[in-house]
């Protein structure tokens, strides 16, 4: 695996990965990465193949700085040798939607599904600091934050919808 986390090493990878996209998941990683660049967020990017080298996973991740360096979202870019479009996801880490509720309640619920679709929290990595724990339409959850929260093959009004969660979650982590 390797890891890049130099600014300008970062946003030159970004910039050689974004034209493998297509035209509708180019859009939304550029709309997210000025988003982040407008936050002042840390990038990074960890590049790990398959043996073979026939399958590269790209994970750039956005992360605020202060007041302990933390996720916000991730795009998950597997690129397989031999296949035109790369496949993309965004991975969202939403720690405060019980400070946003009403917003993620008055979602479709295919977006709420993908919100809630994972495994309860048993704390299985040494390195989870964090738990996804809130109430959706009155039902209580426990989320790891390792396996869900992954958003792929959406509309471009599901999208938005997500891109909107992005900014109400840093809105809410902006004043714990």
């Amino acid at each position: 695996m390797t890891a890049i986390n130099k600014r300008d090493d970062v946003l030159k990878k970004i910039m050689e990965l974004y034209p493998l996209l297509s035209k509708e998941d180019c859009k939304i990683a550029i709309d997210l990465h000025k988003l982040a660049i407008e936050w002042d967020l840390k990038i990074g990017i960890n590049i790990r193949s398959n043996a073979a080298k026939t399958k590269t996973h790209h994970d750039i991740q956005y992360s605020i700085k202060k007041p302990v360096v933390r996720m916000v979202f991730l795009f998950k870019i597997c690129v397989i040798e031999g296949e035109a479009n790369p496949t993309f996801q965004v991975k969202l880490k939403l720690l405060n939607i019980d400070k946003y509720r009403p917003i993620v309640e008055a979602c479709p619920d295919n977006i709420k599904n993908l919100i809630t679709f994972g495994k309860e929290c048993d704390i299985c990595n040494t390195s989870c600091t964090k738990q996804m724990v809130f109430t959706l339409d009155g039902m209580p959850y426990n989320m790891c934050t390792f396996g869900g929260g992954i958003f792929e093959n959406l509309s471009s009004d599901e999208w938005a919808l997500m891109q909107n969660l992005i900014i109400e979650e840093y809105k809410a982590h902006a004043t714990v």
